[in-house]
């Protein structure tokens, strides 16, 4: 429906009714809403105000009989239960005890044996406030019943002779608040000071804490109720009550009325159903008008829409036009309409003209290109055959270079390990004349060995010589001498060997250190003819690299050049697609605009 100008002009149109009857029933609403709350505080306070004062009335009067009678009666003096009988019934009391300190006490019902009134807690409060006081509420010691008292001390010479109790089951207050109903669900309930029930239309909540009829009314709330001076909002049985209380005079007692908040607001419910159906009722009849005012007037627009669709088709008459009578906007758009045709019929006229050239054109274009594209490719196929070519010699000269490489590096390492066995052979000459010079030390040791084993022969034949003049006394030391003889003869035949030995070594030793001495220098040759052949090995390398690195670039050239030429023929394959494309497109063009039917035509 919002798709169309007159749908959002009824929509329009309609909202603007619904949201002034919104506002306007809003500010009621408020304004209504307001009083009703004034009205609730004022209504709730009144009726609240009103039976509390009963309720105080009620015990101001019966205070102020059981205090006339404490005063009047006597203590000592003659039976005392008549009196309490009579104020039983004018008073309306349930039970009248009196209590003297000596534990004797009268009461106008039967009492259990043993009753001690000085244990009562009426008593006991009673002497403690020295005035009459409203107990807090006791179960009756007779029934268990849930009940109060009015004590008063009788006090005469200023010592407390007796306590008079008037008490009254809760019952007969419960009666009175009970009775208060604002609203069928509203109802009214006495709490103490503690925050216990003591009296509810609810009886077994009596003598119980007030958060047993909702978890919200503790003790403190319940004592701001009693002090504030706004409207306490509390949930109690699953329902919203509007919650105030008033303390009653004379006790520690405390009135609180729960108004239930869904019938004091009815009225403002109702109130908002009301609203909301005139809105809706006034929203439905807007419709209704303004879609018959705005049917008449969007008739001539329709046609001018019908007519572009028309023309939108692709086959639409142009020839046509609407009429454009008159001073309003469907007229205006009319005669927009008419222009408009007359402008597309030129335009489309030329347009046909045109398109006839231009598929003139684009089929020599794509006639061209394609020769173009044929011969491109040739040139891409013989480029890319050298470029074959040139990496295969390239890759050769790379073979090489890493060839010439290898070679160098073996040249180095034969270098290196020529020049090491020079240092070696340079070591073992030197190690030869060091043997050379030991063995000339041995042989000089040895004439030492060769004289001291001739001395020692010559000794032992002195020896001999002497060992014989001792002739008996010396045949001892004769054999002695002869066998340091024989030895001496072997040590200098051994040095003699050993000497001819070691000059033999010594005579072979420098024939071998002639000959290190030879090869050494035939090494030192060989090092420097293996240096030279690195060296050349070493321009041949970078020859060999930097022919490499030449056909590289040769053969990257080449690459580029190729990717150039495959690229030109790739584009002169897009030309031709895109003069074929044209050719096409100018021949639909001319059949789509011949589909018009033109005023000239």
């Amino acid at each position: 429906m919002l798709a169309s100008i007159r749908g959002r002009i009824l929509a329009a149109c309609v909202a603007i009714v619904a949201t002034a009857l919104a506002v306007t029933g809003g500010l009621v609403y408020t304004v209504v809403k307001h009083h009703n709350d004034e009205a609730i505080e004022q209504n709730l306070m009144s009726i609240l105000t009103g039976h509390a004062l009963a309720i105080d009335e009620w015990i101001s009067d019966r205070a102020r009989q059981t205090q006339a009678l404490a005063d009047t009666i006597a203590i000592g003096e003659g039976d005392p239960l008549p009196a309490l009988k009579l104020l039983a019934k004018s008073g309306g009391f349930e039970v009248m005890t009196l209590g003297l300190p000596d534990k004797t006490a009268f009461s106008n019902v039967p009492l259990a044996p043993g009753y001690d009134p000085t244990a009562r807690p009426w008593y006991k409060q009673a002497v403690a406030a020295q005035q009459l006081i409203v107990t807090a509420l006791y179960k009756d010691a007779s029934n268990g019943k849930p009940a109060f008292a009015f004590a008063v001390p009788i006090v005469r010479d200023g010592t407390v002779k007796a306590v008079m109790a008037a008490s009254l089951y809760m019952e007969s207050v419960s009666s009175i608040v009970t009775s208060v109903h604002p609203t069928p669900s509203s109802f009214a309930f006495l709490v103490d000071k503690a925050g216990h029930i003591i009296a509810s239309a609810k009886t077994d909540l009596i003598m119980k804490p007030a958060t047993e009829l909702s978890p919200a009314l503790t003790p403190e709330t319940l004592e701001g109720l009693k002090s504030g001076a706004n409207t306490a909002t509390v949930d109690i049985d699953g329902a919203t009550k509007l919650l105030r209380a008033q303390p009653i005079t004379g006790t520690d007692w405390s009135l609180v009325l729960a108004l239930d908040k869904s019938d004091v607001t009815a009225g403002m419910r109702a109130v908002a159903t009301t609203t909301l159906v005139a809105i809706i009722l006034v929203a439905l009849i807007a419709a209704a008008l303004v879609g018959a005012l705005t049917n008449a007037a969007f008739k001539r627009v329709l046609r001018v829409r019908d007519a572009l669709i028309d023309v939108a088709s692709g086959s639409g008459d142009l020839s046509t036009r609407l009429p454009a009578a008159g001073k309003d906007e469907a007229a205006q758009i009319g005669h927009a309409f008419n222009l408009f045709a007359e402008k597309v019929s030129a335009i489309l006229l030329q347009i046909r003209v045109s398109s006839e050239s231009v598929n003139v054109a684009s089929a020599e274009i794509a006639q061209g290109n394609q020769n173009l594209s044929s011969r491109t490719e040739h040139a891409a196929s013989s480029l890319q055959e050298t470029a074959a070519a040139l990496e295969e010699i390239a890759g050769t000269a790379r073979n090489s270079a890493d060839a010439v490489t290898q070679v160098s590096q073996l040249a180095a390492s034969a270098s290196t390990v020529a020049t090491r066995g020079g240092q070696v052979v340079g070591d073992v000459v030197s190690t030869m004349e060091e043997i050379t010079k030991a063995s000339d030390k041995i042989a000089d040791i040895i004439g030492v060995i060769d004289g001291i084993a001739f001395q020692t022969n010559i000794l032992a034949l002195n020896a001999a010589v002497e060992a014989a003049r001792a002739s008996e006394h010396g045949r001892g030391f004769a054999v002695v001498a002869a066998e340091v003889r024989a030895l001496a003869q072997r040590s200098a035949q051994a040095a003699k060997e050993i000497k001819e030995l070691i000059h033999s070594s010594v005579e072979k030793i420098g024939e071998g250190s002639a000959l290190v001495q030879t090869a050494g220098a035939t090494m030192t040759e060989i090092v420097d003819s293996v240096r030279s052949i690195s060296g050349v090995i070493d321009e041949i390398t970078v020859a060999a690299s930097e022919q490499s690195t030449g056909l590289g670039q040769v053969n990257q050239a080449l690459a580029q050049l190729d990717h150039t030429t495959q690229q030109n023929a790739a584009l002169v394959e897009q030309s031709t697609a895109a003069a074929a494309l044209l050719r096409e497109e100018a021949s639909k063009l001319a059949h789509a605009v011949g589909e018009f039917k033109l005023a000239h035509h």
